[in-house]
Order: structure tokens, then C-alpha cells, then sequence
């Protein structure tokens, strides 16, 4: 029976284990994102596990980051939960191509974000029927899962995959995971006056930013290295 494994990589003085490991590697380098590759082993309920980057390592909101090249087993899902449970630290297991995952959605008022026009019928003990959404919003159908985040608090069998992307605060240039390219609030705005925040930002939500220029740029970066030529995956 023929075998397949990763091809070995090296790139700014590591030897990933993958290829894809390496250009998720070159995107955060673009896009100015601090990592560490394997920095710690840990044994998680008694299995060995050795983590892939740990990301923005010592920063306000680092986390781990899993990079895998399909969805994630029941048994990663729950090891990787024991890593954030154990470090008290967050944990994404990512397994989304090196591109953008999902259109321009910018046009999307906060209604059609919701999809709260879909609804159906849900029982409460203290009301009876109570309206309630039960199908998704349109604009999530045909996208795919990119990743599952695990909390330090949470339980693998709470846990659901989602839309989580890689997200640019146009107001500072943090880039995170964020779920469904939310730019969220951010710290920018608590130095600015009323009439300031209302002109330069208008609405918080919805606000995406899984497209901005330095995003699209840095998936570009990503999947044209060619580690062949050196380290530097230029």
C-alpha cells in the first residue's frame, strides 16, 4: 500500500514538519505577526503533544495555532481543548487553504448578517412558541469551516467548528482570528471623541476585515514561496 507524508520545509530557521505549516509561516511574517514554531511539548491526558505555533507568543491575546490540511478529528479537537484548558491559553486548530475564505461581504447590512428574517419556532417553559432563527444567514451558504476554537474554559463536547478568519483592524493593523472577519472594537477608539469615532468608524458591526490590502497581500506572499530557492521563501 503506497504511503504519503509531508515533505519537510525549511524556512526562517526552522525545519517545518510541512510545507503548509511553512506558508502559513511566511503569511504571518508579512503581515508583521510575532510566532513560534513547536516552542513547548506537553503531555495531554497522557498523550505527548506538541503544538505548531503558539502566536503573538507573551502578547495580550497570543493563542496556539494547529495547522492542519483537513478537518480535525474528535480526538484532536479534544486534545487541543486540553491545551488551552492546561495553559490557560486559547487555541485554534486551522485547516483552511492558503487564501481567502470567503468573498467581499462588505455590502451586507446588519439584518442580513443576522438572517434574522429566517425564522422558525423554539418551546420555553416560561413563554411557549417563541420565534427563533433556525436556518442560517444566506451569505454563509457554500462557505466552508475554517477552523475550531478552543477556550480555556470549554468542553470538546460544546465545541463546533466556525468561520474563523484571518482579520485586519483597519484602525491599528492587528491582525487576528476572528470570527466571521468581525474587526470588533478596538483600543483606537477609546481615545477618540464622539464626533471623531461617529465620522472615522460610523459602525463597529458589522465590519469585515478578512480583505484589506495587507490580507490579500499576505495570502499572495504565502502560497508564491518557493522554499526550494532558500530559506527565505522568496
Amino acid at each position: 500500500m503506497t504511503t504519503i507524508q509531508p515533505i519537510e520545509t525549511r524556512y526562517a530557521g526552522h525545519r517545518f514538519r510541512s510545507r503548509l505549516e511553512a506558508r502559513w509561516a511566511v503569511f504571518m511574517d508579512h503581515l508583521g505577526i510575532p510566532w513560534d514554531y513547536e516552542p513547548q511539548g506537553y503531555v495531554v491526558d497522557g498523550t505527548p503533544y506538541l503544538p505548531d505555533f503558539l502566536v503573538r507568543p507573551g502578547e495580550e491575546g497570543q493563542f496556539w495555532l494547529e495547522i492542519k490540511g483537513v478537518c480535525p478529528t474528535e480526538e484532536e479537537v479534544a486534545k487541543a481543548q486540553g491545551l488551552a484548558s492546561g495553559t490557560k491559553i486559547p487555541a485554534f486548530i486551522y485547516w483552511a487553504k492558503v487564501e481567502p475564505p470567503a468573498p467581499d461581504l462588505s455590502h451586507l447590512t446588519e439584518e442580513q448578517v443576522h438572517g434574522a428574517d429566517q425564522g422558525g419556532y423554539i418551546w420555553t417553559d416560561d413563554y411557549g412558541w417563541r420565534e427563533y432563527p433556525t436556518l442560517p444567514p444566506a451569505w454563509q451558504i457554500g462557505l466552508v469551516p475554517t477552523a475550531f476554537r478552543l477556550n480555556p474554559s470549554g468542553k470538546p463536547a460544546k465545541t463546533k467548528s466556525g468561520f474563523h478568519w484571518w482579520t485586519e483592524c483597519t484602525f491599528c493593523g492587528h491582525v487576528r482570528l476572528s470570527l466571521n472577519g468581525q474587526q470588533g472594537w478596538c483600543p483606537a477608539f477609546d481615545r477618540m471623541q464622539d464626533e471623531e469615532f461617529n465620522r472615522s468608524v460610523g459602525r463597529i458591526y458589522p465590519q469585515f476585515g478578512h480583505r484589506t490590502a495587507r490580507v490579500l497581500a499576505a495570502y499572495d506572499a504565502a502560497r508564491s514561496a518557493r522554499f526550494e530557492h532558500g530559506q527565505s521563501g522568496a
